[in-house]
């Protein structure tokens, strides 16, 4: 399938025509208008169903697996809008691609953990629509039952590998066997976490603690879910642990996104707006999950980026740029294909000490442009610390960019038009 433009599509930084470029000229930029980012997150969110309806085949004479989907045909019904935004999540696409490499179960066994989670997607969109349900959704390791994009119920001691999640006209709560009910509270409007119940301490009755995942608003239409909850919020493919997050550790984080938004709302407009309309979770690279990593996205996770705590607003907030251009590509490529290159390809990449496939490559050329970019702009406004990243990010996108040119084996006639793009983005720079 080819992308096509926007009606009446604004012209994009290189200052060429997006009528010569197609889509791929604002895409290049990290700047496409709101016609493409709609575009795109339809054609996330219809990737997810399709995977969705594949796995339906597969577990829908599991009576679990029918009760998920009878409580989500409830949701779409009155609440199309939290329906569309479950599937459309990082979390979602997350799980789906885990549960499809999984394949159809051996021999007909329909159960298992993996399609069971179904039920922990569907509880959280009925609390979102506000709906009334009771629902039974699995406890990992009998310690943890997480709703994606909602909350975490963390239990002291191992207990039953399932709970009830209902909501009705007292409330939301979870309910374990043997134990006392544990109300669901949302994160408070200050975006601070509300805690409910205490964690297996003496008395509790095993009821556990609720841990809500903070929502920030980091302006009149930008606000970022702080994920440090979900199995798969590092990509996999193997599920973590939920590892809440401390209240001193959450303000740290508030104060250091709102500072990076004010550089990029004032300073970064266009990109502002993109990474509103693009990025849902923010996943903190701290603690348990720190691993080394500067920031990070996965490609079944649109809308998601890990970042390492930087506390320089500028250099957090060319951060997010990069990271979302990461989603942005990889949207795209649900709508075309880019790359038929080889099995086992792989050409050295400027930020790599080993060869990488060409995937890595394009998105690499990709994320990396669009960082120059912020950089050049930070240094047309003065700012002095601009000039050597801009330098360095310039020269990693145009080594990637020589590798892809040397190799136009590798990429479909949509994936020239994106590199041609890249490049005249790039040359309009001299």
């Amino acid at each position: 399938m080819n992308l096509r433009p926007p009606a009446s599509a604004p012209a994009s930084p290189s200052g060429l025509p997006d009528a010569r470029q197609g889509p791929w000229g604002p895409l290049a930029a990290g700047t496409p208008g709101p016609a493409l980012l709609d575009a795109l997150r339809t054609a996330r969110r219809n990737r997810n169903l399709l995977l969705l309806r594949v796995a339906h085949r597969h577990h829908r004479a599991d009576p679990d697996w029918a009760a998920a989907v009878a409580l989500l045909a409830e949701v779409r019904r009155a609440r199309p809008a939290v329906h569309a935004e479950l599937w459309g999540g990082p979390e979602a696409g997350a799980w789906l691609a885990r549960l499809a490499a999984a394949g159809p179960p051996a021999g007909g066994d329909t159960t298992g953990h993996l399609p069971a989670d179904l039920a922990r997607f569907a509880a959280a969109a009925a609390l979102r629509a506000g709906l009334p349900f009771r629902i039974r959704v699995p406890v990992a390791h009998g310690t943890a039952l997480v709703l994606p994009g909602t909350g975490a119920a963390v239990f002291a001691a191992p207990g039953p590998r399932t709970a009830i999640v209902h909501r009705d006209a007292s409330g939301a709560f979870v309910v374990r066997d043997g134990a006392p009910p544990l109300p669901l509270r949302a994160a408070g409007a200050s975006g601070v976490a509300g805690v409910a119940g205490v964690a297996g301490g003496a008395g509790d009755g095993g009821a556990g603690r609720w841990w809500p995942v903070p929502r920030l608003r980091l302006g009149p239409h930008a606000a970022v879910r702080l994920d440090t909850l979900d199995p798969l919020r590092l990509g996999g493919p193997d599920p973590l642990p939920p590892r809440p997050i401390a209240p001193d550790e959450e303000t740290a984080w508030r104060r250091r996104l709102h500072a990076a938004w004010r550089i990029l709302t004032e300073r970064h407009p266009e990109r502002a707006r993109t990474i509103a309309q693009t990025l849902r979770v923010v996943v903190p690279l701290a603690g348990a999950d720190a691993n080394g990593w500067r920031s990070a996205s996965f490609a079944d996770a649109t809308g998601l980026a890990a970042l390492s705590p930087v506390d320089d607003p500028v250099e957090l907030a060319a951060d997010l740029v990069h990271e979302t251009q990461h989603s942005l590509l990889y949207a795209a490529m649900d709508l075309a294909a880019l790359l038929h290159a080889p099995h086992g390809a792989r050409a050295e990449a400027p930020w790599s000490p080993r060869p990488r496939p060409p995937a890595a490559l394009l998105h690499g050329a990709s994320a990396f442009l669009v960082t120059a970019a912020f950089w050049r702009t930070e240094r047309r406004l003065g700012n002095p610390a601009a000039e050597r990243p801009y330098t360095h990010w310039r020269h990693t996108a145009g080594s990637a960019l020589a590798t892809l040119a040397a190799h136009q084996e590798w990429t479909t006639e949509e994936g020239r038009r994106l590199l041609g793009a890249l490049r005249a983005l790039l040359a309009s720079w001299d």
